[in-house]
């Protein structure tokens, strides 16, 4: 479905679900205005590839008003800072899954006390981003605090993530270091 956001926003999808709005070029000011009221049937969001337009500002504007929401993708939304973490803590309390690879702001400290800040977060899908350098160490910090929590647990998922440059023959694809044939 197509939605418009020019005057309405998303107020005439009272039952919607599922948004993806991965790499779309919207602007900051439309991604503000997409939720004006409140929308107690969405549980999944995806705005991923909002390099320049997606901030903090819009994620909380975005997110006052789904409070059920349970999973998001904000990977690749160059524009964030650790404010995005408040914004979710404050208006997200049922999430369960984030997305936030390549969001370089995002420092291993702040996703460890957030992390704790979620109860019912399970899953993190961060191909190493936020730090690479301390990755590991995060990945090993996160193991022994949040046991519960899961980092990068989708083997296939619907993140964009990257992949290592292998010889592939001709006539073959590969997603995800696994080589498919057509």
């Amino acid at each position: 479905a197509v939605v418009s956001t020019q005057s309405t926003g998303t107020k005439s999808c009272t039952k919607l679900v599922e948004l993806n709005l991965a790499w779309c070029k919207i602007s900051t000011k439309t991604f503000s205005r997409l939720f004006p009221k409140r929308c107690e049937s969405m549980r999944k969001l995806n705005v991923s590839g909002g390099r320049e337009t997606v901030t903090s500002d819009v994620i909380r504007s975005m997110t006052m008003n789904l409070p059920f929401l349970d999973t998001i993708d904000i990977s690749d939304c160059f524009k964030l800072d650790r404010e995005v973490l408040t914004a979710l803590k404050d208006n997200c309390p049922c999430l369960m899954e984030l997305s936030c690879s390549r969001v370089y702001p995002l420092g291993t400290e702040d996703m460890l006390i957030w992390t704790g800040e979620m109860p019912h977060l399970l899953f993190i899908n961060a191909y190493p981003s936020f730090v690479t350098d301390r990755f590991t160490q995060f990945e090993q910090c996160l193991n022994r605090l949040y046991p519960r929590i899961r980092l990068n647990a989708s083997e296939k998922s619907d993140i964009a993530r990257p992949c290592t440059a292998l010889r592939i023959p001709k006539g073959t694809s590969q997603l995800w270091e696994v080589i498919l044939r057509p």
